[in-house]
């Protein structure tokens, strides 16, 4: 399928369609017909995962984590909770949380 300079933005959790639209500004062809926003979610997973959690995200790979609130918390040494609880992430982070238990199951 050809490129477009426009494309509809996919929620990374669920990857549904979240009725945006997203536009290359220099009218270049540079994009899919869909499009992982990585520093937004749909309101079902808002709702679903980030009413008590937060969303961890490598945005070059499309990785995630969702952490309780709690365990983000004592992780990351009571840091305060990200804007839209939503972060970028390290891939080897990922990882590593990947591995422990206090993830959500997608």
């Amino acid at each position: 399928m050809d490129k477009s300079y426009v494309t509809l933005a996919v929620c990374p959790i669920c990857k549904g369609e979240m009725n945006m639209l997203l536009m290359d500004r220099r009218l270049r062809p540079t994009f899919n017909m869909h499009t992982v926003v990585p520093n937004e979610v749909c309101d079902k997973c808002k709702e679903k995962y980030l009413k008590d959690g937060t969303m961890l995200i490598n945005p070059k790979t499309g990785s995630l984590v969702v952490l309780k609130d709690s365990a983000f918390k004592r992780i990351f040494e009571g840091r305060t909770l990200p804007k839209k609880k939503i972060a970028f992430c390290d891939e080897e982070v990922l990882e590593k949380l990947q591995q422990g238990g206090d993830s959500y199951d997608q």
